[in-house]
């Protein structure tokens, strides 16, 4: 009888010690900059925002990925959209906790558009389009 509590109690502590363990990281607020790049593959505009901060932004503890990225792509999308008569755009965005880094990719992204002749590069200040802040909240794991 003293053996099944025993393995029971191992047992027990095993599955907790491994639910601790895969438990989702809460995310750090932190300040992070953000650019952004809208493409339309059947019009020759690309457009580029300025390199961003974003503050308070949330970073994935175990990854380091941006919550809600996609919502980031989203406000360019919709903004371009809407301000630029733009449907049916492509947008990404490049981010970092580092500024220099970030200052090398948006460089590089700058460079790779402004090359290609078959496309014109138009740069959107903060002033003209601002990224927003998202607020994080703890969605439920389904």
């Amino acid at each position: 009888m003293k053996n099944w509590s025993k393995i029971l109690c191992i047992s027990l502590i095993a599955i907790l010690s491994l639910h601790v363990i895969n438990a989702e990281a809460k995310p750090k607020a932190q300040k992070v900059y953000i650019f952004g790049v809208s493409t339309n593959f059947t019009d020759s505009i690309t457009y580029i925002t300025d390199i961003q901060v974003i503050n308070p932004a949330y970073i994935e503890t175990k990854t380091g990925f941006l919550y809600d990225r996609s919502i980031y792509s989203q406000q360019l999308q919709i903004w371009i959209e809407h301000f630029k008569k733009q449907p049916n755009t492509t947008c990404t965005i490049f981010f970092s906790k580092k500024r220099n880094s970030l200052e090398k990719k948006y460089i590089k992204v700058r460079d790779k558009n402004l090359k290609d002749k078959s496309t014109y590069l138009k740069v959107l200040d903060a002033g003209e389009f601002k990224f927003t802040p998202i607020e994080w909240t703890e969605h439920e794991n389904l």
